[in-house]
């Protein structure tokens, strides 16, 4: 019955694996694991959150992973007389819809058949992916798919669709990571270390740009190259090397929308207009929360 469901994601451009549930109790004890791990903040963190729903309506059997591609996207702000562009990493503009959007064609074809599956993100996600071979990780941490490379959403659901046995590979890196140290290179923050399975999220320019409040003064301002997250490990990555143009362009900015955007306030509401823009261009609200600081920083950057 799986292989039916695999065909129709991939009838949708996107590409799955079935797993029996009871993988989420390994899932699980390997993130426990990984505490003793010097930058465990995160698995520590899911470790204590994961826990199966009891308000599911259904007797889990099966939990579905979905890699869907991701590509960057240019977003361009008129500064100054000038339309400048600058670079939306993968997933961030297709968060929160593209998980409704693969969950609807999945019971669209389980429900006649009796089943259905509904939305779970409490499990680590990329572990899911490697160890039921939809992808590899590569240095940085981040999985990379034969297809789509890192420029990826990677979507996870829980099911009472049967499966008793399916593929389970172990967590392991890509070939190319064997030789390579470009990741480790590009780095602007040398938060990946060659001898670390997890990257310092101390330390790494995605962690503290994501979130609100004052950048470290230790943070050189040019280590700054997308409006969110960093693109530096992934664009030298070998992994990528086929799909590294896959770049769309997306929503231009005003001179008047640019400027209400740096003159924005966090505890402040946008105008109508432009708040209605930014969501209607899949900006979400903690993106639009570090928007102004993180825009600010890049224009700073380009007229230097």
């Amino acid at each position: 019955m799986y292989s039916g469901l695999l065909k129709e994601i991939a009838a949708h451009g996107d590409r799955g694996a079935v797993v029996p549930i009871s993988r989420f109790g390994e899932l699980k004890y390997e993130m426990e694991a990984l505490k003793t791990n010097k930058y465990h903040g995160f698995s520590d963190w899911m470790a204590g959150s994961m826990a199966i729903p009891d308000d599911l309506g259904f007797q889990p059997c099966s939990l579905i992973a979905v890699i869907a591609p991701s590509p960057k996207v240019m977003i361009g702000f008129t500064y100054h007389g000038k339309l400048i562009y600058f670079m939306v990493p993968p997933q961030y503009l297709d968060y929160g819809y593209k998980d409704n959007e693969v969950l609807q064609y999945i019971n669209a074809y389980l429900e006649p058949f009796g089943y259905r599956a509904a939305l779970f993100d409490k499990l680590p996600q990329k572990l899911l992916a490697v160890r039921s071979g939809l992808g590899l990780y590569g240095r940085n941490n981040l999985c990379f798919h034969e297809e789509f490379g890192s420029y990826i959403r990677i979507l996870t659901y829980i099911s009472d669709l049967p499966c008793d046995e399916a593929a389970w590979f172990p967590a392991r890196r890509m070939d190319l990571c064997e030789k390579c140290s470009a990741c480790v290179t590009a780095c602007p923050t040398n938060a990946i270390e060659p001898d670390q399975r997890i990257i310092n999220a101390f330390t790494c320019l995605t962690a503290m740009n994501e979130v609100p409040g004052e950048f470290p003064e230790w943070l050189s301002e040019n280590a700054h190259n997308s409006l969110i997250g960093c693109m530096k490990c992934q664009d030298c990555c070998p992994g990528n090397s086929h799909n590294k143009d896959n770049i769309i362009k997306g929503v231009t900015f005003s001179e008047e929308e640019t400027k209400e955007l740096l003159m924005h306030k966090e505890d402040e509401p946008y105008s109508d207009s432009l708040a209605e823009k930014l969501n209607a261009s899949g900006f979400y609200a903690g993106f639009t929360k570090v928007l102004p600081r993180n825009l600010a920083v890049l224009l700073k950057n380009k007229s230097a």
